[in-house]
């Protein structure tokens, strides 16, 4: 495991990794604003504390061996960026009334291969469907090592709120 540092630090490399290559990535988070990224070489643990919804503050780590736990996570479909032609938004909007349609549409959409954010922004591709997005109450329960760094981020992640942002970490912590 490498040191602990601020999320405007190792999110730009986790974008980065991202971009270089899109296909392979995992993210699972809780309400509580604990983050996992598995990328295909490596994984990062995140503890992210909301400044906006488009700010976010906190701390994270690289994981140098992440734990077995994590491994059944691999089975899930890709995280990424996925273009939404004319064709499939109306097939999405034709299937709203039907679930079971609705569900195998977006499954076809998601088994695509994601594609890179900076291509995105060259091609201007628009509309996109991002995700899927891993939810679970809590990241502890996955592997009792990822409940321990837990724990150490989430003082970090607070200790970091109050140094920059004071004046509002008074009012929640």
């Amino acid at each position: 495991m490498t040191d602990i540092e601020p999320v405007d630090k190792i999110v730009p490399r986790i974008m980065e990794q991202i971009s270089d290559s899109p296909k392979g990535w995992r993210v699972l988070n809780t309400p509580r604003g604990e983050m996992l990224v598995l990328g295909p070489e490596n994984a990062f643990q995140l503890q992210l504390i909301s400044l906006n919804p488009q700010e976010f503050t906190g701390a994270g780590v690289e994981l140098d061996s992440p734990a077995k736990a994590l491994r059944s996570l691999r089975s899930t479909p890709d995280f990424g960026l996925r273009p939404l032609d004319e064709p499939d938004i109306m097939s999405l909007v034709e299937s709203l009334g039907d679930p079971s349609k609705t569900s195998s549409l977006l499954r076809s959409i998601v088994s695509r291969d994601p594609i890179s954010p900076i291509d995105v922004g060259n091609a201007r591709v628009n509309p996109l469907l991002s995700g899927p997005v891993l939810t679970r109450p809590d990241l502890g329960s996955l592997d009792p090592s990822i409940a321990k760094l837990q724990k150490s981020l989430e003082s970090s992640a607070q200790r970091i709120f109050r140094e920059r942002y004071p004046m509002r970490a008074g009012m929640y912590f």
